[in-house]
């Protein structure tokens, strides 16, 4: 499978969904949690979406063969996100509530983009139509 494939059909082409669904929430977070909370959810959204592309590069590099194990790099990576979500905590960039509705951006753009994505015998009848036009 070529890299432009590989990056369509697998994890790596849901993570623009999340960082749209990010940017969606993030814009209507004044109306949801008020405008003091707007930079929370933008850091949530902006954390579901790296979150998103480290476990899609964890995954591809497992698939390829990757020496670690996939449970160690799942360790890491989750360990990672706790402390960065424990940070901006701590120092009081943004409270739980908006944090939570920014990383909400995950599973919707995750959901929106799969029913977005065309079946790969979608793509191949429209290669088809083209060549016959």
């Amino acid at each position: 499978m070529s890299d432009t494939a590989e990056r369509e059909n697998g994890l790596l082409g849901l993570v623009w969904p999340v960082a749209a669904a990010a940017v969606v929430l993030t814009a209507l977070a004044p109306f949801v949690v008020g405008l003091g909370d707007v930079r929370g959810v933008a850091i949530g959204g902006a954390l579901a979406t790296l979150n998103l592309a480290a476990i899609a590069l964890v995954v591809r590099g497992v698939m390829r063969g990757a020496l670690l194990s996939w449970g160690s790099l799942a360790t890491v990576k989750f360990a990672v996100l706790l402390f960065a979500t424990w940070i901006v905590i701590k120092n009081h960039w943004a409270g739980v509530l908006p944090l939570a509705l920014g990383y909400a951006a995950l599973p919707l753009g995750i959901v929106v983009g799969q029913l977005l994505r065309t079946t790969p015998e979608r793509r191949q009848e429209r290669r088809v139509d083209a060549r016959t036009r």
